[in-house]
Formats: C-alpha cells, sequence, structure tokens
C-alpha cells in the first residue's frame, strides 16, 4: 500500500510539472503573438524646408522620424516607411518645418483686479496656456504668479489633463514686501525663509525684484536698487544649495551692476545695463531677456497720452533708450534669449518678442536661435530641446512662408507637436 502510494505521488507531481511546462509555453507563445500583433508605432513628418538647427542652412525634402516621443532620426527624402514600424505620415512638404519656440518671461497664472480670486486665476492659466500653446511655443519659464495655482497648473499640463506648453515656474517673485513685489524679503533670515518656501513649493527658478516696477517712476535710469546686498546673498545662497537659478528683474543701471555681482543667472528687463554690465554678462554668461516686445503697450501708451506728463516722459526714455541699448547687447555678443512679458502684454502674441527683435537689427535667424537654442541653453535644456536633431524631445512646429525671409511668417503657425503629440494641424 505504501508502494502504490508513492508510485502515485511520483506519477501527480509529473503530471503537474508537464502542465507548468506547458502553461509557460504557451503564456511565452501568446506574448510573443502579442508582441507580433502590436506593431511599434511611428510618425514621420516630411519636412519641405527644415530649420534643424537655428542659425545654420535649412534643409530641402527632410523626413522626421519620431517614435515615443523622440526623435529617432532626421532622414534625406520623403520617406513613407521606417523598419517594422507601423508609421503615421504627417505632410508638411510645402512648409517651414522647426523646434518649437520658447519664452523665457511669461506669467500665465495671473488674474489681477478687484473682485479677482484664485478661480480667475486658475482660468485665467489654463487659456493661457493654450493660447500659447497654439502659437507654437512649446515651453515657457513662468516668473510671477499670483499664487501658488502655476505648480497646479504645470503638473495638470504635465499629466495630460490640461493643454499648454511645457512649464517651468518661478511662483510668487521675492521682492522687499508689499503687494507688487509677491513674497516679503525683508533681511537675511526672512529673505532665506521666503527662498525655501518657494524651493519646497515647488519652484524650478527663483525671480526677485532687484528694481521696482517699469510702471513705476523709480525704473529709471538712475533708480534706487531695493535690496541690500547681504539679502540677495541670502537668496543666493539657498538658491545656490539647492540647485535652483535665480532671474533677476531690473531696469536701473544699479540694481542690474548690484545683481551681476552675486551670479545671477538672467537678467530681465534690463533697461538701463550699461557697459560693465554687459562686459560682466558675457564673461559669466549671464543670459539678457529684454521683453522688447513690451514696446508694444508703451508705444500705445504714450500715443494716447492719458497719463501724466512725468509717467509719459517715464516711458518715452524706455522707448528712446531699450531698442538701441538691447541691439548694443546683441552686438557685443551678450547672451539673448526670447521673453515676453506675457500677462503684462497680451497672450497669444508671443511672436512679438521675434519680430521685435528683427525690427531693432538683429538677423532673422539669430531671432530665431534666440527662441530656441539659446532659450535651451538659458534652461539647462540644450540635450533635450531648441533643435531637431536625433535625441530630442518631438517638440517641432511648421509655418506657412518662411520666417528666415520674412519674419512675419512666425504668426502662421499651422502645426504644433509637444514631445510626439500633435496638438494643432492645419492643412492652410
Amino acid at each position: 500500500m505504501i508502494i502504490k502510494g508513492k508510485k502515485r505521488e511520483v506519477q501527480l507531481r509529473k503530471i503537474i510539472i508537464i502542465g507548468l511546462f506547458l502553461v509557460g509555453t504557451l503564456s511565452t507563445a501568446l506574448a510573443q503573438d502579442e508582441q507580433k500583433q502590436v506593431p511599434r508605432s511611428v510618425t514621420i513628418i516630411q519636412a519641405g524646408t527644415l530649420m534643424a538647427v537655428a542659425g545654420e542652412e535649412p534643409l530641402k525634402e527632410r523626413s522626421i522620424i519620431i517614435e515615443d516621443g523622440k526623435i529617432v532620426d532626421v532622414l534625406p527624402s520623403y520617406r513613407t516607411a521606417y523598419e517594422d514600424a507601423e508609421v503615421k505620415i504627417v505632410d508638411l512638404k510645402d512648409k517651414f518645418v522647426m523646434a518649437g519656440l520658447m519664452d523665457m518671461h511669461v506669467h500665465l497664472a495671473m488674474a489681477g483686479g478687484p473682485g479677482k480670486d484664485s478661480g480667475d486665476v486658475a482660468l485665467a492659466g489654463v487659456k493661457n496656456a493654450y493660447k500659447t500653446l497654439m502659437i507654437g511655443f512649446t515651453t515657457v519659464r513662468d516668473l510671477g504668479a499670483t499664487d501658488d495655482t502655476i505648480f497646479k497648473l504645470r503638473k495638470d499640463i504635465n499629466s495630460g489633463d490640461i493643454i499648454g506648453p511645457r512649464i517651468l515656474a518661478a511662483g510668487q517673485i521675492i521682492g522687499v514686501g508689499g503687494r507688487e513685489d509677491g513674497r516679503e524679503c525683508n533681511g537675511i533670515e526672512s529673505c532665506r525663509r521666503t527662498t525655501r518656501d518657494m524651493i519646497s513649493n515647488g519652484a524650478d527658478w527663483i525671480k526677485i525684484y532687484a528694481s521696482c516696477s517699469g510702471g513705476r517712476l523709480c525704473s529709471n535710469k538712475d533708480g534706487p536698487a531695493v535690496f541690500f546686498d547681504d539679502e540677495i546673498g541670502a537668496i543666493m545662497a539657498v538658491a545656490k544649495k539647492y540647485k535652483i537659478k535665480v532671474a533677476a528683474h531690473t531696469h536701473p543701471r544699479d540694481s542690474a551692476l548690484q545683481v551681476l555681482k552675486f551670479g545671477v543667472s538672467s537678467i530681465e528687463h534690463g533697461s538701463y545695463i550699461n557697459d560693465e554690465a554687459m562686459k560682466i554678462m558675457i564673461r559669466d554668461g549671464v543670459y539678457y531677456v529684454p521683453t522688447v516686445s513690451v514696446m508694444d503697450l508703451l508705444e500705445d501708451v504714450v500715443a494716447k497720452g492719458e497719463n501724466p506728463p512725468e509717467m509719459l516722459a517715464h516711458d518715452q526714455a524706455f522707448l528712446d533708450n531699450n531698442p538701441g541699448n538691447i541691439f548694443k547687447a546683441y552686438k557685443k555678443g551678450v547672451k539673448i534669449a526670447t521673453g515676453t512679458d506675457a500677462g503684462v502684454v497680451p497672450h497669444g502674441k508671443n511672436y512679438r518678442e521675434v519680430e521685435r527683435f528683427v525690427e531693432l537689427g538683429m538677423t532673422n535667424a539669430d531671432a530665431l536661435k534666440a527662441g530656441t537654442i539659446n532659450s535651451a541653453e538659458l534652461i539647462d535644456m540644450s540635450d533635450r530641446l531648441g533643435t531637431i536633431e536625433k535625441g530630442k524631445i518631438a517638440d517641432i512646429i511648421a509655418v506657412t512662408g518662411n520666417p528666415l525671409e520674412q519674419i512675419k511668417d512666425i504668426e502662421n503657425v499651422i502645426f504644433v507637436m509637444k514631445e510626439g503629440h500633435i496638438y494643432k494641424s492645419r492643412k492652410d
């Protein structure tokens, strides 16, 4: 009886082993069959004119191969197939194709004024983000929001719940206190605490108000810097500790010279930067984001003549000074990135910065470079953005016309892709 029981046990074990083997074999076969049934998915953009790298000669009749949100190859001629992949063709044979544009100075989530609350800020953020992406700006640096809504907007865009550009956010601006200047920075401990709070809340950048607003008389050429050196030092020490870059809002001459001593990464507006400041910026690789498209607003204000005489004279001084000073910085070799101050000027017209660059004397190619390659370098994303090359994120736009010949053609965006997803595609 015992021997028979052992035989049955051995036989049962053999049956179980064989069964497991068959199940494993069947599972492997099914998995392999499933893999065969689901081919790789690839998008091929057939580009008639391709500005792969701004500043280099554009290419003709190229195929951009995109898989999993990245550019896997850029090939000569128009391809209709790629390896064993399932292919989607995007026909842009009669279009000008280039990397997605970037705006390094926006305010997406701002909704000031009587009766406005956090809900208004959120709605403004959603609307402004959509407008920005639809005109071909796939990446923005947000340098000042009403509250922490910008971080939620960034999160929901990243998750795909909201349509908008990639956002690097500074949160609220750090200043000496008061309604205009956002988060308070009065004394070393206050500045240190506020900077830590902003980074803890999720800031990718820190933005400081090193001078008063351009809409106030104190922003003139000889206007005062608002911080003491030890306050800026405290902000910079915290930012450096957490490897966060600092952007400095400054209009007067001396406030720019002050912040440049502490290693800021970009000068915003910089209306009255002088030769000394430009020399430091070139030496230290500090970027200049002049927000020259604000001149549209100032020209309109001065033309209407409704402000007090001293304010009109103040605005006229900006108009007389800024174009020539920006062009001087450009000719000297100061690095310049595109930043519109959208929120002060209308969202959805971010292309005006590129157009204004050309109006003040930049070449079309350098103006487009400021909005792609230079901006990517400023935010430490040159390895992923700014050009259409193998290995880069597939942020790609197309326009009707040729902005290298006529810069206003940058307004004619008919195709927008961000991370391989198509958000806009028209035939005209």
